[in-house]
């Protein structure tokens, strides 16, 4: 009993220290926030249950059986990804993201419960090798792009975020009811230093690129790449070749 109260104890110790350093470097050195971050990220994954990753809420799902879809990101099975939440990075997490409710949701280590992160809490999250990256409202000039998550596709002299969301439609049935997952909306977003432009076409690119526009167009067609068929292939493209020219 008292080398399980010595134990436990020494836990308390550990997690207070954790959370003061985590807490002391915010806002100071990026390269020490990140070493400290790193050290506690390997000491949580020991915590289990009791880890900060588990702040959060119950995922509950639907009031009515998905009758169609599913409501993840890429895939409706648990995926193994990282989320820096609350000051820390944890890797190795099962979690999925719900794109219909904008949610992040881990699995408990019950391997039955979901926990639904706080997405304010959310700096950025890694699953299925796309990056996720939370633009609040204080990050932006104006209302030119709604705050949430967008997956940041491509970073460079100019930034390809998009917007990706499922709608839901309802079923009366004799059976009861049902909803239907529709399918995946991107919306497309170019940055340019801190200013956002929604593309939906080839001429909209061009425009926000401004330069070059003509050897631009020979490179797509060149590779046989359309825009109307793949316009997230066609504007990753685009950004590259633009970035090569520019060096």
């Amino acid at each position: 009993m008292l080398r399980g109260a010595g134990l436990t104890f020494l836990l308390l110790i550990q997690f207070l220290f954790v959370d003061f350093s985590v807490a002391q470097v915010k806002g100071n050195n990026p390269s020490e926030e990140l070493i400290v971050s790193k050290a506690a990220s390997v000491y949580f994954k020991s915590l289990a249950e009791q880890s900060g990753i588990y702040r959060g809420t119950e995922y509950t799902g639907y009031p009515f059986r998905v009758r169609s879809g599913h409501q993840y990101f890429e895939s409706a099975d648990i995926s193994y990804g990282s989320v820096f939440y609350d000051g820390i990075l944890y890797e190795g997490v099962p979690m999925r993201y719900d794109i219909v409710k904008n949610e992040v949701v881990v699995l408990y280590p019950d391997n039955v419960s979901g926990i639904r992160l706080h997405n304010q809490k959310i700096k950025y999250f890694n699953i299925y090798n796309h990056h996720f990256i939370q633009i609040g409202k204080e990050d932006l000039m104006s209302d030119a792009i709604p705050a949430g998550f967008y997956d940041r596709v491509y970073a460079g002299e100019i930034d390809l975020l998009v917007n990706r969301s499922k709608g839901t439609l309802k079923e009366a049935t004799s059976a009861g009811n049902f909803i239907t997952i529709l399918k995946q909306k991107n919306i497309f977003f170019l940055r340019k230093q801190k200013n956002y432009f929604q593309v939906e076409s080839i001429g909209s690119v061009l425009k926000v690129l401004g330069i070059n526009q003509k050897e631009i167009l020979d490179e797509l067609k060149k590779n046989k790449i359309k825009f109307r068929k793949d316009p997230e292939k066609a504007i990753v493209h685009m950004l590259k070749f633009k970035d090569q020219l520019s060096r």
